[in-house]
């Protein structure tokens, strides 16, 4: 059975639905978290020809090219015959990959938490769109809505940390959309073929998020060659080529019809 929107309606919906609405209850109702400012201490302060911190400045051109292909691909066939909620967030994710590119590089250009906020208003407009995308495929969604929705509680949260202080909304909101993704990947059955390739995409952003931890870590043992946080740059970046490579390759199953 259908809802309003088209979501199938299933114990597994409705699971997935009360997680969402829980995650959102603790991000409201959990005491307020500040920004820790070591956080901007980088491993790796090299200046190169002008640019300071060049390695997490330029890793971002990586970020770039990825959008521009994906922005490339969302007009596709194989896109396009998607229902519109899901080649809509896709494009919505690719477009917000390209304002990571550059916010990311004005974030590392000279660390702080004003320009961090520059950084993550675009990254809401990545996960929450790619989360978005996914129910709408799965659920088949006929609007926008939950696109718009999805979004704007995303960068709703970082304009909240900007003026309250308070980071806790946006670290469950990013933590809860990749734990929503990976529940939907498992519950909920999808029409569309390649969906191997959300593994290895999974894995970068996986990899990414250890290489973050580990910064200092990967620079002393690379001999100050190249930090954690570049890598995670890189890494993160390569969750999107394989994702591109799904979309290119994608068609409709013919067990499960949309």
């Amino acid at each position: 059975m259908q809802g309003a929107g088209g979501s199938v309606r299933s114990p597994r919906v409705y699971a997935l639905a009360v997680i969402a609405v829980l995650l959102a209850i603790a991000a409201l109702v959990l005491p307020p978290y500040a920004q820790p400012q070591g956080y901007h201490q980088f491993a790796d302060r090299r200046s190169w020809l002008g640019i300071p911190n060049m390695g997490d400045v330029a890793s971002n051109a990586f970020f770039l090219l990825f959008a521009v292909i994906g922005l490339w691909t969302v007009r596709l066939p194989s896109v396009r015959a998607m229902n519109k909620a899901a080649s809509h967030a896709y494009a919505l994710m690719f477009f917000g990959l390209l304002l990571t590119a550059f916010g990311s590089s004005y974030y590392h250009w000279s660390p702080s938490d004003g320009r961090l906020v520059w950084d993550r208003l675009p990254m809401t407009i990545v996960f929450m769109p790619l989360l978005a995308a996914t129910f709408a495929e799965r659920l088949r969604w006929r609007s926008d809505i939950g696109l718009i929705a999805l979004t704007l509680w995303g960068v709703g949260t970082v304009v909240y940390w900007k003026f309250s202080g308070n980071l806790l909304p946006y670290l469950i909101t990013q933590g809860g959309s990749i734990l929503l993704l990976l529940l939907s990947l498992i519950l909920l059955p999808t029409p569309w073929s390649e969906r191997r390739w959300l593994v290895p995409a999974l894995a970068c952003y996986a990899l990414a998020f250890a290489c973050e931890q580990l910064d200092p870590v990967a620079f002393r043992a690379t001999g100050g060659l190249v930090s954690g946080h570049t890598i995670k740059h890189v890494a993160a970046a390569f969750t999107f080529f394989f994702i591109i490579r799904m979309l290119q390759r994608q068609h409709l199953t013919m067990d499960i019809q949309q």
